[in-house]
């Protein structure tokens, strides 16, 4: 068993909601098993277009049986 740091951001549209749906999407996936989220922390961008919003940041913590690449598959899906 790994444990894991999955780091969640938006800076679009409505960037709560799209955290809690992600969290809710992590929590779903076989063989990761969630410990803790975060707090949810706003944060100014940093490089990019000069109109960016603001982020919207947490990490989630938790184990894996999945391999690094196994993981990162399922995450992008």
């Amino acid at each position: 068993m790994a444990q894991v740091a999955i780091a969640l951001g938006s800076n679009l549209g409505e960037r709560h909601l799209y955290l809690d749906r992600a969290v809710e999407r992590l929590r779903g996936l076989p063989r990761l098993w969630l410990q803790r989220v975060s707090s949810y922390y706003e944060t100014a961008p940093v490089g990019g277009p000069s109109d960016s919003g603001a982020y919207l940041n947490a990490t989630a913590l938790g184990e894996t049986s999945l391999s690094p690449q196994e993981l990162l598959a399922k995450l992008l899906m």
